[in-house]
């Protein structure tokens, strides 16, 4: 809203800048035609195992794939990993011979093994089941030869794609899965270390026994670490941190009254409508909730909660504050109702819209009402032989017992508002014709329930306020030529955080806590321009939205603070997540040349520590009660004779002398055959996460991305 305010001021320059954008991509698409022979420029968004990924072909992936992301670059990055795994599954089956034929194919869209592509997009969420109608439908248009709409066509398509994906995944997987084979010897082996135990003693001095002061931490001390732990501190690709400044726009005291009164006003128009047509239809049209349920006062929040009980029908309570936001609420009706309900029922469906199958459904419903009021038949026989309710029919018609509002509104009401016990009521609904018998209604108590319409107007800030906020910001950009002098001028100011991000690689898109989206998109990619250099600030003001009332709740600047080249990190980049670790080290590395004998009681009594024991640990612990995640420990302890005293261990949060008491050898399983089965079980397990990502790690896909988005 801000900026939509700068341009009405500025508008002569936007239409410049229109102008010579116009200009300036006319001749571009000339030049790039004439390079191509009027065609355009080839797209290739990324290449993967000798297959390039076209954009367009990208964009329609993305379109009829992750279309419903609430994310547009979750859904981004969904279609990229999608058509990555594509290209490395379709060059593994090529090379193995493994397709799916017309007939699989088939048989996953439509058959009895559906493909779990098809399971997930025709699933009802409702029910957990699948619509096999909808399903069954566009079976019978693809046969008929049907004119499709395209959008839909488009999406089967690529819906098609998926599945045969993920057809020859499975059976990639599969082939490595049966593959796999455990020998005996590792089976035994691995019985043998599961079964293999040991009791020690050991002494653990602290690393702070050493004061910070008493080691010096150097870069060259730094880079060691660095080199000797090279897989954790290795970068595959270059990447860069940055920080950002966020002003959170915050809706004043003046906003506050402006929008209570605003409140107030439609207060007294919505008093003088009368009726429920009138009620539901001035709420929906103030943005508000019309319940058709009935609520218990101690259902409520804020003040209504006991404001409600004063009402009469018809009147108007509110404003009133809570949770954030301004309400005012209707009282529409207020009835004592049962709490809960038994009832049977028969349902004949009906198509929503078709007047000519409800009606069909009501002389159904109506000939079975005649022949249960004559005595002619049970309620449960005409339930089980005619009622299309599945779940309900094979019970005679019996439902759980359900609260009010389980069921759609009219059910509800048959049940809980105007209807009576034993009574028989015929209610249409959005499935069909319902016969409807209520059986026992349960009162918890005899407290009136109230039915209201209830409209919201959220604390939000004014226009004014978010131009005022944007022009300081605006301010502190123009005068501050580098995010250091940024973080100074802002330095005391109210609703500002500073804020600093991880490492981030070129194609990422969630920006700190402020997550994705297209401004944390701009911002990244202005950091990994080539000409960008740190400590510089971004020219650009980034907006964010509030997702719920959809203004302009942060507006942020953004510095660039580090770049991190591919390769062993360096040591000042890496020196603030290091820098304990190895203090703790040179700490460690001390302690263990003041430690002399082998006497643990003297060596214990040295350092102010306590001698502790440790009974029956099994060889594979990972973790051990009193001693922690110590793996160099529990080594010694099991390697050493029983009777031995091991050397200092500088281990992960202390230095450690370990006595081997007593150990207990393991022993062969006795099923070894029932051993090899569990770990080749184990290990096929991982086969699906395992195998793709060694795949990946081995065809590395060139990545353009960037470039487009």
């Amino acid at each position: 809203m801000a900026l939509i305010g700068k341009i009405r001021n500025n508008f002569w320059f936007v239409l410049l800048v229109l102008g010579l954008a116009l200009a300036a991509f006319v001749i571009m698409d000339m030049v790039n035609a004439g390079n191509q022979g009027g065609m355009g420029p080839k797209q290739i968004i990324g290449e993967i195992a000798g297959s390039e990924i076209n954009y367009q072909d990208f964009q329609k992936t993305e379109q009829a794939l992750f279309s419903g992301s609430t994310d547009s670059y979750a859904g981004k990055n969904g279609a990229w990993n999608y058509l990555i795994e594509k290209g490395i599954v379709d060059k593994q089956a090529e090379d193995l011979g493994v397709s799916v034929s017309i007939d699989e194919l088939k048989d996953l869209q439509f058959g009895t093994n559906l493909s779990p592509v098809i399971q997930q997009v025709y699933r009802n969420p409702q029910t957990g089941q699948i619509d096999m109608q909808n399903l069954l439908g566009v079976k019978q248009a693809l046969e008929a030869g049907t004119e499709l709409n395209p959008d839909f066509a488009m999406k089967w398509e690529y819906l098609q794609k998926q599945i045969i994906k993920t057809a020859k995944q499975d059976k990639i997987n599969a082939l490595v899965s049966k593959s796999i084979y455990t020998p005996n010897f590792f089976a035994e082996n691995t019985g043998l270390r599961t079964s293999q135990k040991a009791s020690f003693d050991f002494v653990k001095i602290p690393f702070d026994f050493i004061e910070d002061g008493d080691v010096e931490v150097t870069d060259e001390a730094i880079k060691a670490y660095l080199t000797e732990n090279a897989f954790q501190y290795t970068n595959d690709v270059e990447t860069r941190v940055m920080e950002y400044a966020s002003f959170e726009v915050v809706a004043t005291t003046e906003d506050s009254t402006d929008i209570s009164s605003e409140l107030a006003n439609i207060a007294e128009k919505f008093e003088s409508r009368n009726g429920t047509t009138e009620d539901s239809l001035f709420t929906v049209s103030n943005e508000g909730f019309y319940s058709p349920f009935f609520s218990k006062a101690d259902d409520l929040t804020g003040d209504l909660k006991e404001g409600v009980t004063q009402m009469e029908v018809g009147e108007v309570f509110g404003p009133y504050l809570d949770n954030g936001a301004y309400f005012i609420a209707k009282l529409t009706d207020k009835k004592v109702i049962p709490d809960s309900v038994d009832a049977s029922h028969i349902l004949r469906t009906a198509t929503p819209g078709n007047a000519t199958e409800f009606a069909a459904a009501r002389a159904y419903i109506d000939s079975l009402r005649n022949e249960f009021e004559s005595g002619n038949a049970k309620f449960a026989d005409l339930a089980t032989n005619n009622s299309q309710d599945p779940g309900s029919a094979a019970r005679g018609g019996e439902l759980d017992r359900f609260t009010q509002g389980k069921m759609v509104p009219e059910f509800n009401d048959a049940c809980f508002v105007y209807g009576k016990e034993g009574g028989l009521y015929t209610v249409q609904t959005q499935y069909g014709i319902h016969l409807i018998k209520v059986g026992k209604q349960i009162f918890d108590s005899r407290d009136p329930k109230y039915k209201l319409a209830i409209i919201r107007s959220a604390i939000v800030p004014s226009a004014t306020t978010q131009n005022m906020v944007y022009d300081k910001v605006d301010e502190v950009i123009s005068s501050n030529s580098t995010f250091d002098a940024v973080k100074k001028a802002v330095e005391g100011m109210a609703n500002v955080t500073i804020e600093k991000t991880s490492p981030l690689k070129m194609n990422d898109y969630q920006l700190g806590a402020l997550g994705s989206g297209e401004s944390s998109r701009e911002a990244i990619k202005w950091a990994f321009d080539n000409d960008t250099e740190v400590g510089e600030v971004s020219p650009v003001i980034y907006e964010y939205s509030d997702p719920i009332n959809y203004y302009d709740n942060k507006y942020v600047l953004v510095g660039l603070a580090k770049i991190n080249d591919a390769g062993l990190a360096a040591v000042e980049d890496v020196r603030d997540d290091v820098e304990i670790l190895v203090m703790n080290k040179l700490k460690g590395d001390k302690i263990a040349s003041q430690v002399s004998g082998s006497d643990l009681n003297s060596i214990a009594s040295a350092f102010n520590a306590t001698v502790e024991s440790a009974t029956d640990v099994a060889f594979t612990a990972s973790s051990v009660t009193g001693l922690g995640n110590e793996p160099e420990v529990l080594s010694n302890a099991f390697s050493m004779a029983e009777g031995s005293v091991s050397s200092p261990i500088v281990g992960n949060n202390g230095v450690y002398v370990v006595k081997t008491n007593t150990k207990v050898e393991g022993t062969v399983p006795a099923n070894v055959i029932a051993q090899k089965r569990s770990i080749s079980s184990s290990n096929r397990g991982r086969v699906g996460f395992s195998l793709m990502n060694a795949l990946k790690e081995q065809f590395k896909p060139t990545d353009n991305r960037y470039t487009y988005f």
